[in-house]
């Protein structure tokens, strides 16, 4: 099913994306070398650092059986966007299909679909330049059912803000590959994760999208539940950001000696924007979502500070253990209903 035009979208996307910093081939190699290096490096810090049952057995010779690590540029994590984008939207779109198909010809149809695709790359051209990695779990259903989970390092945005903020190269690429790599162990430990994600998504999408007629619920109910499923993949997506924050902040400074450093001078920089990309970040909820993250982080902070990672972990256990909005700025709710314990 054409939802938009992925030809489009990622054509559209690298011709309006900036290249990065303009560097030797020679230069590219070593950076990309030394992302991978850093990954295989952090895998072996992960299990010991999360507690996570389900990777304890990783090192360097086996992670390669669990997730595809890349080292891509720009063009190549848009490419890869596109294609995940249409996974992740066509079971929504196949079910307004079922119940409204002359809605599923007029998006389909390659007018539309070519409009659209032109501002999904328009979109992903600004986001590109500001991801510093990412985890995919639905690589997999974007090959066909055939490839791992992929781990995307985009070389060019670490070597600009690396050497914008002038941090130790080693450090800075070490403390982004043990974030992405957390992530990587979240949807390990919880392989049921990445379907309630889609299935949430789904469920919303399709609350938005098909006329206030269709279905069994009325439109004031429609409301309440969009706002429900909104704030349940808010909750999710603060969680997973925040707890891998919280990790990469929890390395020894024998492993990232400038650890304290690179914080400090990241944050001060997610601060600062342009008057166009803080535009930008507005239009598209950037802004809203970095405030909700920060929300996590504090959540897991104040969790594992009160009753320790291992009890923590139990988060991961079942879609139920995850945190409701209001627990997100009241983890004392969260760990009596969860964990049933009391702050040690």
């Amino acid at each position: 099913m054409q939802i938009f035009n992925q030809e489009v979208a990622a054509a559209t996307g690298r011709n309006l994306v900036p290249p990065g910093p303009r560097v030797p081939a020679t230069d590219a190699i070593v950076e990309a070398e030394a992302l991978r290096a850093a990954a295989y490096q952090a895998v072996e810090h992960v299990p010991s650092l999360t507690k996570l049952t389900a990777i304890q057995h990783w090192q360097q010779a086996t992670i390669d059986d669990d997730v595809h690590v890349l080292v891509v540029d720009r063009p190549g994590w848009i490419s890869a966007n596109a294609a995940s984008l249409q996974v992740m939207l066509e079971p929504a779109f196949r079910r307004i299909g079922e119940q409204n198909e002359e809605l599923i010809k007029s998006i389909s149809s390659d007018v539309t679909a070519r409009f659209s695709g032109a501002q999904v790359g328009a979109v992903l051209a600004f986001l590109a330049t500001k991801v510093l990695g990412q985890f995919e779990p639905y690589a997999a259903r974007a090959a066909g059912g055939t490839a791992k989970p992929r781990l995307m390092l985009v070389a060019p945005n670490i070597m600009t803000i690396r050497e914008e903020l002038k941090l130790d190269p080693n450090d800075f690429r070490f403390w982004v590959a043990l974030h992405e790599l957390t992530h990587v162990a979240q949807f390990a430990q919880a392989p049921w994760l990445a379907d309630h994600i889609l299935d949430t998504a789904t469920e919303f999408l399709l609350l938005n999208l098909l006329p206030d007629t269709a279905g069994k619920l009325s439109r004031e109910e429609k409301s309440h539940r969009a706002k429900d499923l909104e704030s349940q993949l808010t909750g999710v997506m603060s969680l997973l950001e925040g707890h891998a924050n919280v990790i990469m902040d929890a390395v020894d400074r024998n492993m990232v000696p400038s650890v304290n450093v690179i914080r400090k001078r990241f944050d001060e920089r997610s601060e600062k924007h342009s008057w166009f990309g803080q535009l930008v970040r507005k239009l598209i909820g950037l802004d809203a979502k970095a405030k909700q993250y920060k929300q996590g982080q504090a959540f897991v902070s104040t969790v594992v500070e009160q009753i320790g990672i291992e009890a923590f972990n139990t988060v991961w256990a079942q879609p139920e253990n995850l945190p409701t909005k209001h627990e997100l700025t009241n983890a004392e709710a969260w760990i009596a209903r969860v964990v049933g314990q009391t702050a040690r």
